[in-house]
């Protein structure tokens, strides 16, 4: 795998003080999750990021929501942000690579947003009906 097609991304945000209302609203989004975590007024939310074209959904993040997440994260609104994006290994792979390209990883970055890749080995069976 040398094309940049994860299976799933999250915005995955931790230390937020914020009420879930006024985390959408400044996001311009919503999150699909909000959490109390183990800190007294401290939440984890999450948002959602589309795999269909992902570097355009990554460059609509960060235009739509990097602004105001950076402005979060100064101020301590919100603790860490982290893009987590997940590709898939399959169980009899030898090796595999994913490029993000460089424009995109800037605009994340530009928002004070890491990135972490995550890889889940899966189980990929052969079609062999079409054999």
């Amino acid at each position: 795998m040398s094309q940049f097609e994860p299976f799933a991304m999250a915005l995955r945000l931790s230390g937020v003080t914020v009420g879930q209302y006024d985390l959408d609203a400044a996001l311009k989004q919503l999150t699909s999750r909000y959490e109390a975590e183990d800190a007294e007024g401290s939440f984890y939310a999450q948002v959602d990021i589309p795999t269909k074209n992902p570097v355009r959904a990554l460059l609509e993040l960060a235009e739509r929501s990097g602004a105001a997440i950076s402005a979060m994260l100064e101020d301590r609104r919100i603790g860490k942000a982290v893009l987590d994006i997940a590709f898939d290994y399959p169980e009899h792979g030898e090796a595999m690579s994913a490029r993000l390209p460089a424009h995109a990883a800037a605009a994340i970055a530009g928002c004070g947003i890491d990135i972490e890749v995550s890889v889940y080995l899966t189980d990929v069976e052969e079609d062999d009906e079409d054999d």
